[in-house]
């Protein structure tokens, strides 16, 4: 029996060694896509920040914009005053700068004036007039944001591999990144079984179920940015099991087979990985639960990775986390 397995590969081992017999990483296919439908895949290529952000020096409070020096000592005891020489708008470069004695009304994420380093909070000062007392003092930088102090030009914002998610599309749109490219991998599932059928089935034949595995497989796959086809069912019979295999393999670059955990199926899936061109079959048997059945072959020249896992029926909820 070909597919009978005494004993299991570490999982991390197991990675590594198709890693190192199949020269990962591959060269890759890539697909721009517009930022709105980038959520949730993975990008081909590192991505290098062409600006600076902020893009300009910004207030992070509601207050006054001042040149440090004159407020370094203000208490509410002894505090300071200062001439207030005008208000910042926001979206506007003031047209004005500060010396030293002035300051200027400055919003949150306002663009902070030539000549001053800091801002006093709003609630820290109280106007007269033309003069501002400021009751608390402040050091160079305090409550502002420098030009590109959040990111640089020429950084990089994602690497290959990376996938796009709420937390890094915020900085891509920021830095008006409209397109991304992704990773364009085709992948495709088919699940084994003669007791599977289509999930549509109305009315369960006797001793049959309804397709599971290919669903989760695809949704697991969909969850760590990998879009996949659900290929459908293939029988157990050798010869058909074997060409509906080749077939869909000339496809796809990655080919998942779920389900069919008997012996007999578990022969056939060797038997084809074995016949599969250099490396072929490369693991038996992982050290995962459920993973005495899982085989893992690939195709070094054509660049093809075929796995096969046990079906997950019982394992709903344990199988995706050891995975």
């Amino acid at each position: 029996m070909a597919g009978f397995v005494k004993e299991v590969t570490p999982r991390l081992k197991a990675l590594e060694y198709t890693a190192e017999e199949l020269f990962f990483p591959w060269d890759i296919r890539s697909s721009d896509i517009p930022l709105d439908r980038a959520l949730g895949r993975r990008i081909s290529r590192s991505l290098i920040s062409e600006a600076p952000y902020p893009p300009f020096t910004r207030s992070l409070r509601d207050g006054y914009a001042v040149y440090s020096p004159d407020v370094v000592a203000a208490t509410s005891g002894t505090p300071s005053f200062l001439r207030k020489n005008g208000d910042i708008s926001m979206g506007t470069v003031p047209a004005f700068g500060i010396s030293s004695g002035c300051t200027a009304a400055i919003p949150t994420g306002g663009v902070l004036p030539e000549g001053a380093d800091a801002v006093v909070m709003l609630e820290d000062t109280t106007a007269a007039g033309d003069w501002i007392e400021i009751r608390r003092g402040v050091q160079s930088g305090e409550n502002i944001i420098s030009a590109g102090e959040e990111i640089s030009s020429g950084s990089k914002l994602l690497g290959r591999g990376d996938m796009v998610d709420f937390r890094s599309v915020s900085v891509l749109s920021a830095l008006g990144v409209k397109n991304v490219p992704a990773i364009d991998m085709r992948i495709s599932i088919l699940s084994t079984g003669d007791e599977i059928v289509p999930v549509e089935t109305a009315a369960l034949p006797p001793g049959c179920v309804r397709d599971a595995n290919g669903w989760s497989v695809r949704a697991l796959l969909e969850r760590h940015g990998f879009s996949a086809d659900y290929a459908g069912i293939v029988s157990d019979d050798g010869d058909s099991f074997e060409k509906r295999v080749m077939d869909e393999l000339e496809k796809c670059d990655v080919l998942v087979l779920s389900g069919g955990s008997s012996v007999g199926i578990r022969d056939h899936c060797s038997q084809v990985l074995e016949a599969l061109p250099a490396p072929g079959l490369l693991v038996r048997g992982i050290n995962i639960m459920p993973g005495k059945p899982a085989l893992i072959a690939g195709c070094r020249e054509d660049k093809n990775l075929l796995s096969a896992f046990p079906g997950i029926r019982c394992h709903v909820l344990r199988w995706p986390m050891s995975f």
